[in-house]
């Protein structure tokens, strides 16, 4: 479990002895956890790469802002809130699905573009988006090659 600002909860809402703790006892404010091990109170977050890729950019944002004392979760910082970008998933046969929310559903061949799209610009390096189209193109050409050497 965490707090809205990813601090690890030293105890749950339902701890055994029933004792009241004050905010500051009840979070360790060096250790942050993200991702699929970060637990946001009520919130069920799906374990996906773009709630971690959300997470760390947050967080990242304020550790690198944070102050000599040293604090993240000042009265100012509103903590973290999910924006759910939708999701994309390859079908097979040059084809996809994507949801978006609130927007509906798009299949086919135009998903599939998108979703094509959506996997370049997240590719890091400069050389990995040269590379990658490339290999795109030879497997549509020459099929895929499962063999071993």
């Amino acid at each position: 479990m965490v707090d809205n600002f990813f601090r690890v909860k030293l105890a749950t809402r339902s701890s055994p002895d029933g004792a009241k703790q004050t905010q500051q006892e009840a979070t360790m404010n060096d250790v942050f956890a993200l991702g699929d091990v970060a637990v946001l109170g009520d919130m069920g977050l799906p374990a996906t790469a773009q709630v971690a890729n959300q997470e760390a950019r947050w967080l990242g944002k304020r550790l690198n802002k944070m102050d000599k004392a040293g604090e993240i979760g000042a009265a100012e910082d509103k903590g973290f809130t999910f924006r759910n970008m939708g999701v994309m998933t390859y079908v097979g046969g040059m084809k996809a699905i994507m949801q978006t929310d609130g927007k509906g559903e798009i299949k086919g061949r135009t998903a599939w573009v998108i979703w094509r799209g959506a996997y370049l610009t997240q590719t890091i390096s400069w050389r990995n988006k040269i590379l990658i189209p490339m290999y795109w193109a030879i497997n549509w050409l020459f099929g895929r090659d499962i063999s071993r050497f």
